[in-house]
């Protein structure tokens, strides 16, 4: 292509030249003519001359063998953030990769003998030469690429670095949680490190240890937080625990059964509590009544059953004793005298 150009500017210039030669001839002496056309014969032969020597050269360079040399390569061009492939030092490839990324390669395999080849990978690569590459694999490798034509087997090694990409904890079976007062709340997330790292796993009160005991105080709405640390990284969830309130009776104490006498004083006194702090209504029935004193007069004997009754609003209980009130037989009285008028 080159020879061409050149050759067609040559003839463009030759006409051109010549062209002028003629119109002009006329003007000029005949020596001048002749001197003219020696300097165009002589310049052209230089360009001839030019001409075969650029020639010579482009043959050169095409008659040139390339060399066709064996190279493992990635599939296809990768951004940097993809494997990569480079050479060492030493002069042996290395694919360069993070974990959780996925790698293929592909061989390119020549024969002098023009014989079929077949070439294989070892591990860490699969038969096609890939390899997805999970966390935890962090690493160097080197794998083997074995060419042969049946005949003979060409290996060449190439080192595989994967490089450790650290990911959070997994942080699982987090969810709001309702309980009753009273009950034992047992907590325990699943966690887990897809690079295997050892974790630590903190839990805000009143979970704090992963257990808790329930009581009559224990009425309320937590937000717990749960955070896991594999000592670079951390996930944090959370979720609320409602505990129930869960009414605790009254507890009345200090009740007996009482036996008096006619005429003397009968006294109920009970000690009452509540422990979830509720204001207490203590009834007591008739005939004691609810001051808890009964005066008994010389017709009150008999058995009595009387019901102490504690209420806190939401609640109630109730306790019986026995009132036993003997007869005491008292002399007649003379009221009064009169006279008797008919």
């Amino acid at each position: 292509m080159k020879k061409s150009v050149i050759v067609l500017a040559v003839m463009l210039l030759f006409i051109t030249l010549v062209g002028c030669v003629d119109y002009k001839a006329y003007d000029l002496p005949k020596e001048d003519k002749t001197t003219d056309d020696a300097e165009l014969v002589n310049e052209i032969a230089a360009i001839e001359e030019q001409l075969k020597n650029d020639s010579s050269s482009v043959e050169a360079v095409d008659a040139e063998t390339v060399e066709e040399v064996v190279l493992p390569a990635l599939e296809e061009k990768k951004p940097s953030s993809q494997p990569e492939l480079t050479t060492d030092d030493k002069g042996m490839q290395v694919v360069t990769v993070d974990e959780n990324q996925a790698l293929r390669l592909k061989v390119t395999v020549s024969d002098p003998d023009q014989d079929n080849v077949s070439y294989n990978f070892t591990a860490p690569l699969d038969p096609r030469g890939s390899w997805k590459t999970n966390y935890g694999d962090a690493g160097q490798y080197i794998t083997s690429i074995k060419a042969t034509d049946g005949k003979l087997t060409t290996e060449k090694k190439v080192r595989i670095v994967v490089n450790r990409v650290n990911v959070p904890p997994v942080l699982e079976g987090v969810k709001d949680l309702r309980v009753k007062e009273g009950t034992v709340i047992t907590f325990a997330p699943t966690v887990t490190d897809p690079n295997k790292d050892q974790v630590k796993v903190t839990i805000s009160e009143p979970l704090k240890n992963g257990v808790f005991k329930t009581d009559h105080t224990s009425a309320g709405e937590y937000n717990i937080i749960v955070k896991v640390s594999d000592g670079e990284l951390e996930t944090e969830k959370s979720f609320k625990l409602v505990i129930d309130d869960v009414n605790v009776l009254p507890e009345i104490s200090g009740l007996r059964n009482l036996r008096l006498k006619e005429g003397e004083t009968a006294t109920v006194k009970p000690t009452v509590k509540d422990l979830d702090g509720d204001d207490i209504v203590l009834t007591i029935a008739d005939p004691i009544g609810d001051d808890g004193v009964w005066e008994t007069t010389y017709t009150s004997h008999g058995n009595y059953t009387v019901a102490v009754t504690a209420s806190d609003g939401k609640d109630r209980v109730t306790q019986r004793i026995n009132v036993s009130v003997e007869d005491v037989n008292m002399p007649p009285q003379i009221v009064d005298v009169a006279l008797d008028v008919k």
